[in-house]
């Protein structure tokens, strides 16, 4: 966990798709930091601050977007930070880890698991791609 600065959410319209990939990538990044809360009496103000921040902006996109998929939403204007982006930016480094490491899972795969296997590489590139496209909109968003 590293101090944050305190940053102002800008409001970014997102589709459906994205929408779903944000809700699980901002689920990802609350239980990512869950195991802060254990040492939370040991730090300072400001390391309780930054972690505090990083909820924060979670349950602020998860409330905008709603906890669950909602098949009738359609583009949601979603309030992101640079904070929560920095999250998401190593959600989507893990995703790309994962999926490296997967591949080298293909020798000693059945076909079976070596079908599962694709399966869980191709959502996980879905969702790169997905969180690639919401960083540039997020980009754009703010250098306005």
């Amino acid at each position: 966990m590293s101090t944050q600065q305190r940053n102002h959410a800008c409001l970014v319209p997102v589709d459906p798709s994205t929408v779903d990939v944000l809700r699980r990538q901002t689920l990802v990044v609350l239980e990512a930091n869950h195991y802060f809360f254990e040492e939370l009496l040991n730090f300072g103000p400001e390391a309780q601050i930054a972690l505090s921040q990083i909820y924060r902006d979670a349950f602020a996109v998860l409330d905008a977007i709603g906890w669950s998929q909602d098949p009738a939403a359609g583009h949601l204007d979603v309030p992101l930070t640079d904070g929560h982006i920095d999250q998401l930016r190593r959600c989507s480094y893990d995703l790309r880890v994962t999926n490296i490491n997967r591949s080298d899972q293909f020798d000693t795969a059945t076909a079976q698991e070596a079908a599962a296997i694709r399966d869980d590489l191709a959502a996980n590139l879905a969702a790169v791609h997905t969180l690639d496209h919401l960083f540039s909109d997020y980009t754009r968003a703010t250098s306005d």
